[in-house]
């Protein structure tokens, strides 16, 4: 069993509101996916999972504040059986009663591909780093076409977008062709 904890996402942060999920009880889940957005003190977060799995349970519902360090969700391992899952967090819900919200456990595998999210409704798919460096270089990240699994937008999809962008005009000599 593995844990998905609400990550410190900066020297002051104490907690966190699950702004909403990206996945659900089910879903294979990779190294780096964006699986929950988080709003902090300060901005709204995307929460990236850190490592391969596939959801079992989701722990915290949308709307919930919780501390630094909770569980948020609990991840099968390859070749981890739903049983043995569910008997971890059994004794996880029975060490910390407060920390577990809402369990909605998965008793089917993962689908081999998962469903394409409706036209327009899909949140885009960005890494933290990248949403970074593209305010950094002036990209427009909703005008950007992710490379990257399932259509994120990756760092060389915000540098090759940089550089496709003509150079600016300089001021004086923009005023001295008017």
């Amino acid at each position: 069993m593995i844990e998905l904890r609400l990550p410190s996402l900066g020297s002051d942060m104490d907690e966190g509101k699950l702004v909403e999920w990206h996945v659900r009880p089910g879903d294979a889940v990779r190294k780096g996916q964006i699986v929950a957005v988080v709003d902090t003190a300060k901005a709204a977060i995307d929460i990236e999972c850190w490592h391969d799995g596939i959801v079992h349970a989701l722990l915290t519902e949308p709307g919930t504040t919780i501390p630094v360090g909770t569980p948020m969700a609990v991840l099968r391992a390859a070749g981890e059986s739903i049983e043995a899952v569910e008997r971890e967090l059994a004794a996880l819900k029975a060490t910390a009663p407060g920390a577990v919200v809402a369990a909605v456990t998965a008793a089917v595998p993962a689908p081999a591909i998962a469903a394409p999210a409706a036209a327009g409704a899909a949140r885009q798919r960005i890494s933290p780093a990248a949403r970074r460096l593209a305010q950094q270089l002036g990209v427009d990240v909703a005008a950007l076409q992710g490379r990257g699994a399932g259509g994120a937008v990756t760092l060389d999809d915000v540098q090759a977008a940089a550089q496709r962008r003509p150079p600016p005009v300089p001021a004086a000599a923009a005023e001295g062709d008017a």
